[in-house]
């Protein structure tokens, strides 16, 4: 976020920051699948932001890389590391449903109010984008606010954390028994995707539970773009000296 020489990462070394945000993203993803709960997945993020964010930013999200690297200003100078990235956060949320689905049998549904007949019988994709939009925004403002050194209240790395997955939480209990709680691209391309197959396997039409696909996606995208742009441009020029 401030002008600073950006490191550049030997292919070894990009590799590594996938590996962790695969890891990341698969405990994040396996959380929700066995409890569909967000005190689980809130102190998993806990734990994978301690285990990772020395290493890859523990970010487990693309609205939040999207985020972090915009807020920046170095979006354009890192996207292929970036892609790598995006795309390990998407391989890591289809291995923890996998491993999910192979330990309980079935997959989680991630739908709009009640679980799969959410998706099939709720028509509220305005409130669902605009609750995905704002809580996303709000998750992803307050890693900003944490990470960059004029706005962090604190360097310890437990409590950094620890704001972080609280803030999830908050979202998740705002919001989740509406929308669903996604505020997470990623997951919300995978749990989509395999519920889908999932559906079409027991041998109905698993097309109708995508309805919320593309919301799923584009809300905590534009979410974590605008919490960037709102923290570039208004929050840290407007700063007390």
């Amino acid at each position: 976020m401030e002008d600073s020489i950006q490191p550049q990462f030997t292919l070894k070394e990009k590799l590594v920051i996938c590996f962790y945000e695969f890891l990341g993203t698969a405990m994040l993803v396996l959380g929700y699948n066995f409890t569909s709960a967000g005190l689980a997945v809130g102190f998993n993020l806990f734990v994978g932001i301690l285990m990772s964010a020395k290493v890859s930013g523990g970010m487990f999200n693309p609205a939040v890389t999207v985020a972090v690297y915009t807020a920046e200003g170095t979006f354009l100078k890192n996207i292929s590391l970036i892609l790598m990235i995006i795309a390990s956060q998407i391989i890591g949320a289809y291995f923890g449903i996998l491993y999910a689905h192979f330990c309980l049998g079935a997959p989680a549904f991630l739908c709009p109010y009640d679980q799969a007949t959410g998706c099939v019988t709720y028509d509220g994709f305005g409130k669902v984008f605009l609750l995905e939009f704002w809580c996303t925004f709000f998750f992803c403002f307050c890693i900003l606010c944490q990470v960059h050194t004029k706005t962090q209240e604190s360097k310890d790395g437990i409590l950094q954390a620890a704001s972080i997955a609280f803030t999830l939480l908050a979202m998740i209990n705002t919001a989740g028994a509406i929308s669903g709680g996604c505020f997470n691209p990623a997951f919300g391309l995978t749990q989509t995707t395999y519920q889908v197959g999932y559906m079409n396997s027991q041998g109905e039409s698993g097309i109708q539970y995508a309805r919320y696909l593309w919301v799923y996606i584009f809300a905590p995208l534009f979410g974590g773009l605008a919490s960037s742009l709102f923290m570039r441009f208004v929050h840290i020029p407007n700063l007390h000296k």
